[in-house]
């Protein structure tokens, strides 16, 4: 065999074995072997050499019990690391602490993922009882919620790849029509914030406003996740003042500072 050969496939079976992390990481529950294969579309023996990596690694642990995998400490320390030297996570902390504390909401800091779904970076949760349960590095689907809208009104690009393939609705109130999320975009764009009703889970809702760098990019969307049943207009009305407040704020420690003519919303 070349080396050449051995080489690609190294690289072959290392995408496949972050490809396999992915997927348990993605999952709020250990997975069984069949379920990892099925979720990869890799042969069962192949994904268990890959698994059997992970696990001598210290990147997974197999329960000998049940038979099933899950992530260890091991991943969320080298995922704590990347996300501790971003700046945005460092500056948006006080400006999401305040917003949590005027609104009484679990408040959310996501960025956009060059897949098209959406990555939380930070989060403050709600001292409530009944509240929003996300997971900090957790991908969701951006179309769908109100921190995705908020950032893929400002990225035509991605919004168009997202838009073009199949959308399943994840509850009875989330909308399929890729016509109907143009339009739905397209006034986020306008307004300068985006509000969610039961879309990607059928008891959460949201309202998320982009945050952008010192050169006017949308970067990220901070926003609040409220239970869908507190959601009502009044406190609707009330909550985007607050978030618009704490993602201009975020923007300004990013360095992008008002402009005279420019709307509040940066546009």
């Amino acid at each position: 065999m070349s080396t050449t050969l051995n080489r690609n496939q190294l690289i072959a079976s290392a995408a496949g074995t972050l490809h396999v992390l992915e997927v348990l990481s993605d999952s709020n529950t250990a997975l069984a072997l069949g379920d990892v294969a099925s979720a990869t579309g890799r042969p069962k023996g192949t994904v268990h050499r890959m698994l059997a990596t992970l696990v001598n690694t210290g990147f997974v642990a197999h329960d000998e019990a049940t038979g099933r995998y899950r992530p260890t400490l091991k991943l969320w320390r080298l995922g704590v690391s990347a996300v501790r030297d971003l700046e945005l996570t460092r500056v948006a902390v006080p400006a999401l602490e305040a917003l949590m504390d005027e609104a009484g909401e679990t408040v959310h800091l996501a960025v956009l993922d060059p897949t098209g779904g959406i990555i939380y970076v930070s989060k403050v949760e709600s001292p409530q009882s009944i509240r929003v349960q996300t997971r900090l590095g957790q991908l969701t689907p951006a179309w769908c919620t109100a921190t995705g809208r908020a950032l893929l009104a400002y990225h035509p690009e991605v919004a168009e790849r997202v838009l073009a393939g199949k959308l399943v609705a994840r509850t009875p109130r989330t909308v399929t029509d890729a016509r109907r999320i143009r339009t739905l975009l397209a006034d986020v764009a306008d307004k300068g914030y985006a509000v969610t009703r039961a879309e990607n889970h059928p008891e959460m809702s949201g309202i998320a406003a982009p945050v952008r760098d010192h050169t006017g990019d949308v970067i990220a969307a901070c926003g609040l996740g409220i239970p869908a049943f507190r959601m009502d207009r009044a406190l609707v009305e009330r909550s985007i003042p607050l978030v618009l407040r704490a993602s201009a704020e975020i923007s300004r420690l990013l360095g992008n500072l008002p402009v005279k003519g420019r709307n509040s919303h940066g546009r």
